[in-house]
């Protein structure tokens, strides 16, 4: 009976530590973030027909390993990235997070982000572009006649995935 109870107590404490030693997750990327900077060729931007740049690119980091696209435009025009998506972020090396979006559908291929860590930003740079991201602690609002504006141009013009 001892031998019994010494077995169950023991699988039990195995079963905790498995649980509870999940893969850690540094703080400072867990929040809200929201693009504030885009430059290309030497020339920053903040907006992209009017339109702030933290209104079409947003998204929160969860302490579970998932990100959340938090897009405030969510029409065919630009898609809502968590339809039909899965998200999951971690830290590859020293100040360098991955993002792998998965397209459940099955439709696209899985796809890999990398982003850096730099003076309390996440950084994307590709080609001699890049794109700076704030952690911010509410969104920032986004006047919907410009956002329709903008959408608007979009569709008009051809623009599209």
């Amino acid at each position: 009976m001892k031998r019994t109870i010494t077995l169950a107590l023991a699988a039990i404490l195995m079963l905790v530590c498995t649980v509870s030693c999940g893969e850690k997750r540094d703080p400072k990327y867990i929040g809200k973030w929201e693009a504030t900077g885009l430059t290309v060729n030497g020339e920053t931007t903040e907006s992209f027909l009017g339109v702030p740049l933290g209104a079409l690119f947003r998204f929160e980091i969860e302490d579970n390993g998932k990100v959340t696209w938090m897009s405030a435009v969510d029409n065919k025009v630009i898609q809502n990235a968590n339809q039909d998506t899965e998200i999951k972020w971690k830290e590859t090396e020293t100040d360098v997070l991955q993002f792998t979006v998965k397209d459940l559908s099955g439709k696209n291929e899985t796809q890999t982000m990398s982003m850096k860590y730099k003076d309390g930003n996440l950084v994307i740079e590709e080609s001699g572009s890049s794109l700076n991201i704030a952690k911010v602690e509410e969104f920032t609002e986004i006047d919907p006649d410009a956002l329709n504006a903008a959408a608007s141009v979009v569709q008009n013009f051809g623009i599209t995935q």
